[in-house]
């Protein structure tokens, strides 16, 4: 895989106010831009195709689910992040969300799954109270 590409973007967050930036992308154009809404579903397709080919040759039973979009990637990621411990502000960092809340309106349930350990948090505090 190769290394972000810097390139130089019209950022449209705001789309009142769109401003020029840099980004660090993992997916560029031949010509080493950014990729336009209408080119992406090509190039999903053909990295899904070779995660594909590369599991099957690992030896993996693991594959890409046909249909898979980039942004259920980034659910999975947060999700295996939040099963193995990762706490709300550690997965907003990694998500980019602007704010922890963000991350605990969409994920919230997955940190409620958690089997409910505060009473033992308790016991393990007041243990060696008399």
């Amino acid at each position: 895989m190769t290394p972000p590409q810097v390139v130089y973007i019209e950022d449209r967050t705001n789309p009142r106010k769109p401003v020029w930036r840099h980004a660090r992308l993992l997916y560029t154009s031949e010509t080493g831009g950014a990729i336009r809404r209408g080119s992406w579903s090509k190039v999903w397709a053909r990295n899904v195709k070779r995660a594909n080919t590369y599991l099957k040759k690992s030896g993996s039973k693991v594959r890409v689910p046909e249909g898979t979009t980039l942004h259920d990637l980034r659910h999975f990621y947060a999700s295996v992040l939040i099963k193995n411990g990762a706490t709300p502000k550690q997965v907003q960092m990694r998500l980019g969300h602007a704010k922890p809340s963000i991350t605990l309106n969409v994920y919230t349930h997955l940190w409620e799954a958690e089997e409910d350990r505060t009473a033992d948090m308790m016991e393990s505090a007041l243990n060696d109270v008399p």
